[in-house]
């Protein structure tokens, strides 16, 4: 079981509706439905039915429910007591940050920063970024650089935008992709979503299950050993070390298909001086790169 596990059995026992909770909880309604399945798997038992009435939960399901709401008050008491033995000690910033941006631009902003700043230490928590979000919800992190757009009670800067593309070793036609392997790769609800809906557009079919291989990068080094394709958002400063073929994705009218990149913090979190000094200078970073930018242009 997971924690967002228990918030899953907690939110839908208060709301027996799958497309609100899925909602709620920035998921997919065929995520939840996933999740509730593997549930019901690990415990061998039935934790909802489906009725002409809509969802009810079983005896065992409200017995699980009810242990949620308990699990989730201890962890939340847990997290705020671990968050004051935190901020008594010298500063630490907790930054969750989507794998790419972690592995094309973290680093060099976080060394910048430390330059100057030689006392402050950040944890730093990779993870999807519907996954972050939540955390930035729950405040188990201070600040989070997210792929994609979440609605919530968040202040955000936008970084950037982020281009499609269709990865392949040799150029290729989008009429030949039915025909070849696609190669899968762990990613957020949003940017399948877009991606999702550009195939589906064009296409007019359901998009290919493929196989599965991890994080992006495995599938970039498995097409370049000629093993299939994939379509997946890139960096303006991707490195293509295994020098492969990148042709951008655009709708059917033109418009190129791109991802937004958001540097958020909590609107109800009350801020440290260390934590107000880092959101400023991220702000300030953020602010100069986007006038260099325009100016550029």
């Amino acid at each position: 079981m997971k924690d967002s596990d228990w918030e899953i059995l907690y939110e839908l026992h208060k709301n027996p509706n799958m497309t609100k909770v899925a909602n709620l909880l920035y998921m997919t309604q065929p995520s939840l439905t996933k999740r509730i399945q593997h549930m019901e798997e690990e415990f061998q038992i039935q934790i909802v039915n489906r009725t002409p009435k809509g969802l009810e939960f079983t005896r065992e399901g409200d017995f699980l429910a009810e242990k949620a709401e308990e699990y989730l008050k201890f962890l939340k008491k847990t997290r705020e007591e671990l968050k004051g033995m935190k901020e008594k000690s010298k500063g630490e910033i907790v930054i969750g940050s989507s794998y790419t941006f972690s592995k094309y631009s973290l680093s060099d902003l976080l060394l910048a920063y430390r330059r100057d700043h030689p006392n402050i230490n950040f944890s730093i928590i990779n993870e999807q970024s519907n996954v972050l979000f939540r955390k930035m919800l729950d405040e188990s992190i201070d600040v989070g650089f997210i792929r994609g757009d979440y609605e919530g009670v968040v202040n955000r800067r936008l970084i950037g935008k982020d281009a499609a593309y269709l990865v392949t070793k040799e150029p290729v036609t989008f009429e030949e992709l039915p025909s070849m392997q696609y190669l899968g790769y762990k990613t957020n609800d949003r940017t399948m979503e877009l991606l999702h809906a550009w195939w589906e557009e064009r296409f007019e079919n359901e998009f290919p299950s493929g196989m599965v291989v991890g994080y992006v990068d495995v599938a970039w080094q498995l097409i370049a050993r000629g093993v299939g394709y994939t379509i997946c958002f890139l960096p303006a400063h991707f490195e293509n070390e295994h020098h492969l073929c990148l042709t951008p994705l655009e709708t059917l009218d033109g418009r190129p298909v791109t991802r937004n990149t958001w540097f958020l913090y909590s609107k109800n979190k009350r801020l440290s001086p260390h934590l107000e000094e880092f959101v400023t200078y991220v702000e300030k970073e953020i602010s100069e790169k986007n006038k260099e930018k325009h100016e550029g242009n």
